[in-house]
Order: structure tokens, then sequence, then C-alpha cells
């Protein structure tokens, strides 16, 4: 046969190749396919068929509870119930919201942003739709189990303050965690869960929350709890005991009850917290429930600011407390403390007139600070500058933080020339030095920052130590005790006879006649201390400061410690237009001092009122265990 006339069979054979490759490789898809989801991820899928006859439960740890110094209770649990809803056991998870949303009468916004922020979790894992249920809507939960399997009722704990707003500030409360919370802790922190928000809650959030535990059950195809396959404990919080004496704590917030302002007792020796008052204060148990409108209208309405932190997040003009450290910068300056200025009730400098509040004649350094006189501080604060007057406040801690375990502080404003220049945008004006000179003008200071300055003068090696609440964790399954003390690494250097000096003065403020304080003394105790008033308006206002509405008037200080000679306790009060340091401020400082070196002698106010006990459900096969919190009574603010 002709060659021409043979059939060429090659496109056959190539299309023929090319379905061969086709099938191979759809074989290949096949087995790969198979392959990834029998074996790569055939023990996902494995747990996947055994979570869709399983629940896993968490059990929160029991938070650690708080005490004072001497044991007292200040912080504990209670039992409480929280709704949970299982996303994989609906088939419709707003039509599970609308039905508690009318059933318990929450909001379905509210409960539907609950359920959003969970989106990012496993669809086993529980969604907190709602905690601190009461009785009569736990019963409602459990009537209609068998229609809504996926709600579950969750027996919990919630965090209860003994002391109510005695406490406030002190201890913080509990909220449930933010989104940045979340991320920040992840592993450690479930969506829904209550921490430490402020205060010592949220400095030992960690040490307070212990480690949680799981439930695992086998449910039915009603999504009831048949048996429990698992469990694993949780592991409690610890126990911690804080620095502060409950008895002073209370004393000061007693004679706060109508004032506003702040009140920080120190160990100068250890730093050690033994009172922190803010007042006006809140109850931290309305943020351990669901705080209403009203509630929360009530608290951030308050002109006076309640949530406000005033000891360490309110800073101020000291007043005439600052003197005690223009003294210092005077007497390690080369001005001696024997030599004297005339205060004929003013001087004048820069072709201005400054007042005094007094014409008090011919005084030396200790006479000035006994009488508070503003003339000499004024000269003095003239020769020294604003430069040294600067150095000397930094030397004592002032604006900086003073690294008290609660967190975030305002430090401050110490002002000079590189402040104004940076800050305000224009240069220092030598006037602006006599202000500063007794303690006004721009500078600014917290209670705590003075009541640590003050330990500065108070100590004899002048220490300037770390205030800090903290003092034992104990772990409560192990026992373990661990007791925290910061070391002293800052102290101020004394030259021969200048904090004699300082000392002699601020005794002889609440020992001797004269004193801005001395109606106020009490015998044997040698206390020290100094008054403090501060303009709120100007000079010529302040005149008839008694006469102005009540937000005008001048604020008062009293910065004290005792004994003279090995000082135990340093006090520092703060009352918000209370006229006058001698008069509004230093009757709490030295009855602190004399109830805390005197115990007994100073009669406790009466303890808060308790909260009444709530009933409780009895436990059912529907309920596990975890943490949350409680309400209890307290005053108005």
């Amino acid at each position: 046969m002709p060659a021409s006339a043979r059939e060429d069979r090659r496109p056959l054979l190539i299309r023929i190749d090319r379905l061969a490759a086709g099938a191979f490789s759809f074989l290949a898809l096949l087995l790969g396919v198979y392959w990834v989801h029998q074996v790569f991820r055939g023990d996902e899928y494995a747990r996947q068929a055994e979570n869709n006859r399983q629940r896993s439960v968490p059990i929160s740890a029991s938070r650690g509870f708080i005490l004072d110094r001497h044991g007292k209770l200040l912080a504990e649990n209670e039992p409480s119930f929280t709704l949970l809803l299982y996303r994989r056991e609906t088939q419709d998870v707003d039509a599970s919201l609308r039905f508690v949303s009318s059933l318990l009468g929450r909001g379905l916004d509210d409960l539907r942003h609950r359920v959003e922020r969970s989106r990012t979790s496993y669809d086993f894992i529980p969604v907190v739709l709602d905690d601190d249920l009461t009785v009569a809507e736990v019963g409602a939960v459990e009537a209609h189990a068998l229609e809504h399997p996926e709600l579950v009722v969750q027996t919990t704990e919630r965090r209860v303050y003994t002391q109510g707003p005695v406490t406030a500030h002190l201890l913080g409360h509990l909220g449930e965690a933010s989104p940045d919370q979340l991320a920040a802790r992840a592993g450690r922190v479930r969506a829904g869960e209550a921490i430490g928000q402020n205060g010592v809650e949220a400095a030992y959030q960690d040490l307070l929350a212990g480690t949680s535990g799981l439930r695992t059950f086998v449910i039915d195809s009603f999504g009831r709890e048949v048996a429990e396959l698992d469990r694993v404990d949780p592991l409690p919080g610890n126990t911690i005991v804080l620095n502060i004496d409950l008895d002073l704590q209370r004393l000061a917030d007693d004679y706060f009850r109508d004032k506003v302002g702040t009140a920080v007792a120190l160990d100068p020796k250890t730093g050690e917290v033994l009172a922190f008052v803010s007042a006006p204060a809140f109850d931290p148990n309305v943020f351990s429930r669901r705080v209403s409108r009203t509630e929360w209208e009530a608290i951030v309405g308050n002109e006076d600011r309640p949530l406000q932190n005033r000891a360490i997040q309110n800073v101020y003009s000291p007043g005439s407390i600052w003197k005690a450290f223009v003294a210092y910068a005077a007497l390690t300056n080369g001005i001696d403390a024997s030599e004297t200025v005339h205060c004929p009730g003013f001087v004048n400098f820069y072709g201005r007139r400054f007042r005094c509040h007094g014409v008090h004649g011919t005084v030396d350094l200790p006479t000035a600070l006994q009488v508070s006189c503003d003339a000499y501080f004024y000269t003095m604060g003239k020769r020294l500058g604003i430069d040294v007057l600067a150095s000397t406040a930094r030397l004592f801690g002032f604006s900086r933080s003073t690294g008290v375990d609660l967190g975030p502080e305002k430090t401050g404003t110490v002002p000079s020339p590189e402040w104004s220049k940076a800050v305000r945008k224009h240069a220092w004006y030598p006037g602006e030095t006599i202000s500063v000179a007794i303690g006004q003008g721009p500078l600014l200071v917290s209670a705590l920052q003075a009541a640590r300055a003050y330990a500065g003068i108070a100590n004899a090696d002048g220490a300037l130590p770390v205030p800090h609440l903290f003092r034992i964790g104990e772990q409560v399954r192990s026992g373990a005790r661990v007791a925290y003390r910061p070391p002293v690494t800052e102290r101020i250097p004394y030259p021969a006879g200048v904090r004699e000096t300082i000392v002699e003065g601020l005794w002889r403020v609440v020992n001797r006649p004269g004193g801005t304080a001395y109606r106020y003394r009490v015998e044997g105790l040698d206390i020290c201390g100094k008054t403090g008033t501060v303009q709120v308006v100007g000079q010529k206002e302040a005149k008839k400061a008694h006469l102005l509405p009540e937000k005008l008037r001048d604020h008062a200080w009293f910065a004290a410690f005792a004994p003279k000679d090995d000082a135990k306790i340093v006090v520092v009060v703060f009352v918000e237009n209370g006229l006058h340091g001698g008069s509004a401020a230093a009757p709490l400082a030295t009855r602190l001092i004399e109830a805390y070196l005197r115990p007994g002698s100073v009669p406790p106010p009466p303890p808060p009122a308790a909260p009444l006990p709530e009933a409780t459900p009895p436990g059912g096969s529907n309920t596990a265990e975890r943490s949350a919190p409680r309400l209890s009574p307290r005053r108005g603010t």
C-alpha cells in the first residue's frame, strides 16, 4: 500500500494520552483529598464527631479573698447564676436570643452584641448571655429546657466587697473583659469572663484569678446531660493580704462622708499603705451584677466624679505643705536657719504686692514654718530661683510616679523655664517663682506623692519608700506564703542639722501656741505637720472665701507624721473646698495618727450595713461552676 494511503493515527494517540493523563490527574486528586480528610485531618473530624454528643462546660476558679493586715475580710465570693448559650445546639441563634429577650426582659441588641464578640471562638464554647439571674429567672429558663437545650443555667460565684464604698478605690471592681483585655490575656481569660478593671483587683488579677477547670458531659438527642465523661478541677485563686488597716480606712471614710477629697496614710519606713481613701466613692458591688441605666447615670452624672481616684489620679497645688521642701532648698543652698525676714503682712516684688495671711513680724525658718509665714517663703523663693526649687521638688519624688501597685498615676507638674517653653510656649516669668515658693502657681502634686515626700522628711536616713498595698499572697491549696516589700533605692541627702531644723519647725506647727494646727495637738504623741490652704480664686475674692460658692472656696491640706524622733506613720489629708488646712484637714490626720499609735483610743465608726442574703436554687443537671459578682448597700454619693 502506498505510504500516502496509510492512516495518520498520531492525533488520535495524542488525544488518548491527554485523556489518560486527565484521568490519572483526577484519580490523584481524589486520592489526595481522601488522604487529607481521612489521614491528615482525621483526628480533627473525629473530635468534631465526638463533640456532637459531648458538651464541655468551663469551671472558673474561685477568686481569691482579699484581707486587711489584721485578717479582716475585704472581698469574698457568693453563689450566683449565669445564663450560657451553646451555639452549636440551636438552628437559629437569633431566634434563641429573641426568646431570652422576651423571657427575661433583656435588651435584644445587647444579647446580639455578646454573641457577636464570641464569633471568633469555637461554637462549642458557650457564650455568656447574662449573669446574676434571680431565682425566678432561673426557674423560667429551666422550665423551657426541652424546648431550648442550647440555654444552660450555670452556678457561678460573684464578687462581694464586704465594706462597700469604704474600700472602693482601693480594691477596684470586676467587669467583663474587653476585646483588648481578651487579646492581652489570650488563653487565660474567656469571652464574657469578669476580671479586675482597676485597683487591687486589676493589679493582682493573675494572682487572684486562679486556674479554670473543665467538665465534659455526654448529651442525648434532646441536649440533656446524661453522664459526666471527664472533670478537671479548677485551682482556686490566691488569698492576698494587704497592708491596709481597716479601722483606719473606715475612720477616714467616715470623716469624708459629707466631703470631697482624699486621705493617705503610710508607714514611712516600709512604704506600707495603711489607709487609702478617695471621696466621694461608689459601691463596687454594683459592678458585680447588671448595672441599671439609672445606677450608671447616677454615678457618671455626679459632678463630684465618684469614679475618680483622687489620691493618684487628681493633682492639685500643694499650698503651704510645700514650704517644708522650700525650707530644705534654702538650708542646702547657703541660707542659715537663723536668718530672719520681717513680715508686715505683705512683700513687694517686681512691682506687685504679694500678701501674707497674717502679720508675723520678724521670723526665722522654724518660726516661719510654725506660723506658715508666706512673706518669709516669698523672700526665700526669690533668692533661690525656680531652678533650685524645681530640682528640690524632683529630689523628693515629685513630677514622677510613686510606683504604687495600683495602676496608672498622674505625675503632676514641677514647673521650670524649660517646662514653660515646651508646654506653654513662652518664657518663665520671675513673678511666678514667688507663687511657686508657697505651693501655688502651675505646681501640681498628688496626695500620694506628698505622703511619700513627707516620709523622706520623717525618716532620719532620708529614705523615700515605694508605697505598696500588697503584703502577703497565700496560695489556698499549698499554703505557700509570699511576702513583698519593695527595696528603698532613693534617699534624701541631709547635711548636718538640715533635717532637724525642718522637723523642729513642723513640730512647732502642732505643739507650740501660734502653730497653725496647735488646736489639734495630741499630748504625748509629738505630731509634726504642716497645714496648707490653696486658693481657687484670686486674692481679692479669697478675702471673703466663706461667702463664696462652695466650689470656689479654698482647698485644704494637712501633712503630718509621728512620733517626731521615730516616725511610724505619715498621713496626708486633702479636702476640696475645705477653706483651711488647720480646720478641715488636720482633725482627720491627727485622729488617724492617734488611732494607729494608740489602738482603741479613737472610737471606730459604725460598720457598714450587711447585705441581705438572697435565696439560691438547688443545683440541677444543667449546672456547673464559674466565678462572678454581687450587690451590697451603700450610702449615696
